[in-house]
């Protein structure tokens, strides 16, 4: 199924460089991990630095010389300590899609960074090893996808998958008592499988998704108006700034302020 979600995080350009020394390297999944797989990503540190990681529902596998972390889902920003300079590799999961790989209770990690000896998914203790055995980034693609495809179980397309969708097409704005008449589910049921496959409750994923669609229109305007909040469906502007606050730790202005527009690729 193809995902139409684009999640809304920092891309690291060249000209990004002297602000947090990083730069980024992405490709796409393969046609089979169309919707499950988002992206292989590769960030080269030129020092010691934080990554920036905005909530977005997803979940990723950051993997360097010395052994992978899985990193669950999380309701505020927060920094990836990178410690050294070098290369370090990543898979951007889209929501939902770890369960085609592994039995997880995706909640049990949520905010938190979980290293390969807490999981027993075939051949993750010694990935990092096979990919930093190559020094091309594309190889390094190769050998991850090829495990991947590996360890693919494609479930079929369930409600779950209808919800996603619908709070995708809503970007974040359905009430959770309408989404579960349109789904089906009971809003218990619905809230326990968002808990296990995304590791957010329901109502918490979709203001994730709505916060991220602030954060892409926001940008794509690169300026407010008296309208923006009603725009992204937000009350008033205090409900706007009170969310943004909540989810990204600052205001928009020093949030911009910090990335600065060339940051980023929309």
């Amino acid at each position: 199924m193809e995902n139409p979600y684009q999640p809304f995080q920092p891309t690291l350009t060249k000209s990004g460089l002297n602000t947090f020394g990083l730069y980024l390297k992405s490709t796409n999944a393969c046609i089979y991990l169309r919707g499950i797989v988002h992206s292989y990503l590769q960030i080269e540190a030129t020092m010691p630095t934080r990554y920036p990681i905005i909530p977005d529902g997803t979940q990723a596998i950051f993997i360097s010389p010395n052994g992978s972390l899985l990193s669950g889902s999380r309701l505020q920003a927060c920094d990836l300590q990178i410690l050294d300079a070098g290369e370090y590799f990543g898979i951007w999961f889209y929501p939902g899609g770890l369960r085609h790989f592994v039995n997880l209770n995706v909640s049990e990690i949520k905010d938190q960074f979980v290293d390969d000896s807490c999981l027993s998914w075939s051949g993750f203790d010694d990935l990092y090893k096979r990919i930093y055995q190559n020094n091309n980034f594309r190889d390094r693609a190769a050998v991850c996808e090829q495990w991947l495809l590996s360890n693919l179980n494609k479930l079929p397309i369930n409600q779950f998958d209808h919800a996603l969708s619908l709070i995708y097409q809503s970007f974040g704005n359905i009430r959770i008592s309408g989404l579960t008449k349109l789904v089906g589910w009971s809003d218990r049921h619905l809230n326990r499988l968002f808990h296990r496959n995304t590791g957010l409750s329901t109502k918490e994923f979709a203001q994730t998704i709505r916060i991220q669609h602030a954060c892409k229109q926001m940008y794509s305007v690169q300026a407010s108006s008296s309208n923006t909040h009603h725009d992204l469906g937000y009350f008033d502007q205090s409900h706007l700034i009170k969310n943004w606050n909540k989810f990204l730790l600052s205001s928009p202005s020093t949030f911009w302020e910090r990335f600065k527009s060339d940051f980023y690729n929309s």
